[in-house]
């Protein structure tokens, strides 16, 4: 029996027994000492409690909350120790002519992304320049008419967004330890020198500014922003590679059942439209048509709620928005790619798509016809 203690790492709750947090204690005491000529030792140190807190993530579970002290050995191992700067390069000559490469695996990579990290992902784990790739996508969309952007917006729901350190380090091949997050803040430093205000500003405000871009920057990179009311219990573990692609097949799947179902929604709506009947079952002689058209939208919204209720709980463990509007232009695009089929291949479909004015023309006259009737005596 071990007693317990709760610490905050870069602004997350665990719980850890006690020879476990004093094991960390002393590995952040010595990365301040080893940092204490960095200027960015501040913000190297959050990072580094950031990457021990993704590994304690991956310890957690609803049935256990509390990280032991053979479980922090190890991550601290994992991590490595954080050394100097002449310390770093030699360390890091010797792991690169001992050790060979690590396996990659395939994420989407949202730093520096133009609309969802696929191909910054792709290029990563070819280890192309991601400039290429996106040329090489252009280039496939237009040989393909357009296919290559459907295969691009299936990308962005099965392929998992790398959203942790970890998960960020897979997708490059690299290691996940210490050395590896001091020379990611170095990019990031480099990037924002590159990118950052002029420097004319005087020397406390350019400090400043970095701080402020640098805390945007991990808010971002860790899965959006963290509010200060939040919950004292441990944080999530991280999703698992496999679970991330389950997740986008099936939010592939609800995109498709989603279109089809508004297809055949407009289908009988039309139907209802023009010819007053669905299909073999014509209306009961004392059923207006707006009655009809109305009950049909409730029929549709009610199908509809379990799909956006299954939606929402297939989501609800991922923090970035952008799934919402890549699945509505896959909905888009089946949509649109049934009903080009439908016209080319079906004379009905030709006959009801080329009256679709005509019958907007009579849908707008039953409404009116139904709002004199019904709403301007009421009025009157």
């Amino acid at each position: 029996m071990e007693r317990v203690v709760t610490i905050n790492l870069n602004g997350n709750p665990y719980q850890l027994e006690e020879p476990a947090y004093d094991a960390v204690r002393a590995y952040l005491t010595r990365a301040e000492a080893a940092l204490a000529d960095n200027p960015d030792k501040a913000e190297v140190v959050r990072d580094l409690e950031q990457a021990i807190a993704d590994k304690c993530a991956s310890y957690l579970s609803p049935v256990k909350t509390v990280i032991a002290a053979a479980e922090m050995a190890k991550i601290l191992d994992e991590m490595g120790p954080v050394e100097g700067e002449a310390a770093a390069d030699n360390a890091q000559a010797s792991a690169t002519s001992t050790g060979g490469a690590r396996p990659r695996r395939l994420y989407r990579i949202r730093d520096g992304a133009q609309i969802a990290g696929v191909c910054a992902g792709l290029g990563a784990y070819f280890d192309i320049d991601v400039n290429w790739m996106r040329v090489l996508f252009l280039i496939a969309t237009v040989l393909t008419s357009g296919f290559f952007i459907l295969v691009y917006i299936a990308m962005m729901f099965i392929i998992p967004s790398a959203n942790t350190s970890e998960e960020w380090a897979a997708a490059h091949g690299v290691p996940f330890n210490a050395q590896e997050v001091i020379d990611r803040a170095k990019r990031e430093y480099q990037h924002f020198a590159a990118n950052g205000p002029p420097w004319t500003w005087p020397r406390w405000q350019r400090r400043q500014w970095k701080r402020e871009m640098r805390a945007r920057w991990r808010s971002y990179r860790w899965g959006g922003w963290q509010p200060s009311y939040a919950s004292a219990a441990p944080a999530p573990g991280p999703v698992s590679y496999s679970f991330g692609l389950l997740t986008g097949l099936l939010g592939v799947v609800l995109a498709f059942v989603r279109a089809l179902l508004f297809i055949i929604f407009i289908a009988f709506l039309f139907a209802l439209v023009t010819t007053g009947s669905l299909g073999y079952w014509a209306l009961p002689p004392h059923m207006a048509l707006w009655q009809a058209i109305v009950g049909l939208i409730l029929i549709y919204v009610l199908i509809s709620i379990p799909l956006r209720a299954m939606r929402w709980a297939l989501y609800s463990g991922h923090p970035y928005y952008g799934y919402r509007g890549a699945e509505a232009l896959t909905t888009l695009a089946v949509i649109v790619v049934v009903a080009l089929v439908a016209y080319n291949s079906s004379p009905e479909a030709r006959h009801v798509m080329d009256n679709i004015p005509e019958a907007l023309r009579q849908f707008g006259a039953a409404m009116a016809n139904a709002f004199k009737t019904t709403v301007q005596p009421l009025i009157d």
